[in-house]
């Protein structure tokens, strides 16, 4: 976010996802991708000045070690903002037998960002191809870059990481400093660090990583700088000083002109409760406002200002967060801007206080003691997607650190009613109601919306098997309510072997969830990190009547499980001969976003019990 070099370690994870990552920490590759290539080298030498200005050049050497890795590895794209940085790339491929096939500068695609919209423009990409790369060969960066203006006057602030979950044969970061070198606070961690040296007014430190047996990684788990082998390095004294910045940029944003004004009056037309004020208005950001997903910081950390967003009909989410504030003020209502980390699993914020590690702005109102991010278009007033709760955050107004309210049971739930008739063919009809509320209800109408209308053949086709059908009916999804309900009628098209005798799981038919990937769809036998987890009530209620003829021998067993955290509740019932109801409950009320490494050991049998149970059948003949 603030140097190329920083996005280029990134890098060297995020490349193994198919996507160059903004400067926002190094999630964990996933466990294939991991093994896939290895970092050769990455040096890293940065120089600072006071004034906020630096220079630096690294040199990344990845190694395919798979063909997935050489996929992987083929292509890499850099993002750097013109008038604030100048980049220059030098790239090639490295044979095994010692060749290089150097890439031209012609052949180094440039673009840009995320999107040429006007007040954008000045988001530039490098995107790098190596040619004729094969498995053991390397792909060579060397990359320069100048940070000409500073984002913030006499400000620095930076993050270098590494992942212990990649082989690394040679990391190496090297920070030069001008002037007083007690300006910064410096927070090393898993880093073998040399003695610093002070000739000439510079400070020089040199910090090492090298690791030949990365550990495994885990699906899930977080990833806290504070847990990362990695150095921060900051010359402010705290996150307060962080809100301080970002307030001089926005102070002059959010005016309330006569247009705006306008639209506040007319929006709420006969409203004077203040609550319902602030969700009209915040309802009409979301829908009317495109949204054009800029990662703060990006494109500079500047806003359009309320009253150009109003005009244009777009902007990113610092623009959504200026035309909020400014027709809440407009009705009296005082809200801050908010600066989160949504864009990974990571929930607390480093010590070293820094500007740069922000990729998100949302919206805070004291007066309701509400969070609120616009840019979610189908989150309801009250609800926060999931990336952004239980995040560590700044308010800008205050110049406070606070958490954002975690996912709850008593916030997100989903109830599926479904009734199924089995035809004496084996296939079957069924009618399915959902109704969904909070977190899962903003996911629900963000589905519906983007699945095309004449799309639902094809998606019940793929999700219940070939010669199966279906049709939504939709509902309201552009209606921001906290409950959104929907239904649906299918056909399946090969639900059971009749006459029999035979089996149909218990479960059968559309749902929009699954039981075993809310419980732990992968669930090694033991964890040594934190991992991410969530929180809903989730109820599935079946209905199945069987052919003339047909009837039910044996049904499994009612049982109950329960383990910290989680409770599972499975009910059975014969209501006729032919006619049985299934009623399963699955209650997940964990205390926050994460979940502990030490206590996963306690509750994975019963939670291994959970899903056992979840593959109960109704025996038939």
């Amino acid at each position: 976010m603030t140097r190329i070099f920083f996005l280029i370690v990134v890098a060297v994870f995020a490349v193994a996802r198919g996507a160059m990552a903004q400067a926002t920490g190094a999630p964990a590759a996933s466990p294939s991708v991991s093994l896939a290539f290895e970092i050769v080298k990455q040096d890293v030498d940065l120089e600072v000045a006071p004034d906020g200005e630096s220079w630096e050049v690294a040199e990344t050497r990845l190694r395919p070690l798979t063909t997935q890795g050489v996929k992987a590895l083929q292509q890499a794209t850099l993002s750097y903002t013109s008038g604030y940085q100048q980049l220059s790339v030098h790239a090639y491929t490295l044979k095994k037998d010692g060749r290089k096939i150097d890439i031209p500068q012609t052949d180094i695609l440039q673009g840009h960002g995320e999107t040429t919209a006007p007040g954008f423009e000045d988001t530039r990409t490098m995107t790098v191809v190596f040619p004729n790369l094969e498995v053991g060969d390397q792909t060579v960066m060397v990359t320069g870059t100048v940070q000409i203006v500073p984002w913030f006057a006499d400000v620095f602030a930076a993050i270098q990481s590494f992942s212990d979950k990649i082989v690394v044969r040679d990391g190496k970061f090297t920070l030069t400093t001008r002037g007083d070198a007690s300006a910064y606070h410096i927070v090393a961690s898993r880093m073998i660090a040399d003695a610093p040296v002070t000739l000439g007014g510079k400070t020089r430190y040199v910090w090492r990583f090298h690791n030949d047996n990365p550990l495994k990684p885990e699906p899930g788990a977080v990833t806290e700088y504070a847990d990362l082998p990695h150095v921060e390095v900051t010359n402010l004294s705290d996150y307060a000083q962080v809100a301080k910045l970002y307030a001089g940029l926005f102070h002059d944003k959010t005016d309330v002109t006569p247009e705006i004004s306008a639209l506040a009056d007319k929006l709420t037309t006969g409203v004077r409760d203040r609550r319902t004020q602030a969700k009209l208005l915040y309802e009409w950001v979301a829908a009317h406002i495109e949204y054009v997903n800029i990662v703060l910081g990006a494109g500079g950390f500047q806003p359009h200002r309320a009253a150009d967003v109003l005009k244009n009909g777009y902007g990113d989410c610092k623009d959504h967060v200026m035309l909020l504030q400014a027709l809440l003020a407009a009705k009296g209502i005082k809200s801050s801007a908010v600066l989160i980390r949504a864009g990974a699993d990571q929930f607390k914020l480093p010590s070293a206080a820094s500007p740069f590690l922000f990729d998100h702005l949302i919206s805070y109102i004291p007066e309701l003691k509400l969070y609120l991010d616009s840019t979610a278009r189908y989150a309801s007033f009250d609800i926060l997607p999931r990336s952004d709760a239980g995040k560590t955050v700044v308010i800008v107004e205050t110049g406070k650190m606070a958490v954002t309210p975690p996912d709850s049971a008593s916030k997100s739930s989903v109830h599926v009613d479904t009734a199924i008739t089995l035809n004496a063919d084996g296939s079957a009809d069924g009618d399915t109601k959902v109704h969904s509320s909070g977190t899962d209800a903003m996911g629900a109408r963000a589905m519906m919306a983007s699945l095309p209308l004449d799309g639902d053949t094809d998606f019940f086709r793929a999700l219940l098997g070939p010669g199966s059908d279906g049709k939504f009916e939709r509902g309201k999804p552009e209606e921001l309510n906290s409950d959104y309900d929907y239904s649906a009628h299918f056909h399946l098209g090969h639900a059971a072997n009749i006459p029999g005798p035979g089996a149909i799981s218990a479960l059968a038919g559309y749902k929009p969830f699954s039981f075993t990937a809310l419980i732990g769809s992968e669930m090694p036998l033991k964890r040594d990190f934190d991992f991410v987890c969530s929180s809903g009530i989730y109820e599935d209620s079946v209905t199945l009547t069987l052919p003339l003829g047909v009837t039910v021998t044996a049904l499994p067993p009612s049982r109950i499980f329960t383990t910290d955290g989680a409770e599972l509740r499975a009910d059975y019932q014969q209501l006729k001969p032919d006619t049985v109801r299934t009623q399963v409950r699955l209650n997940l009320n964990r205390p926050g976003p994460v979940c502990r490494a030490a206590d996963y050991v306690k509750v994975r049998p019963e939670l291994s019990n959970m899903i056992d149970a979840l593959l109960a059948q109704i025996l038939y003949r």
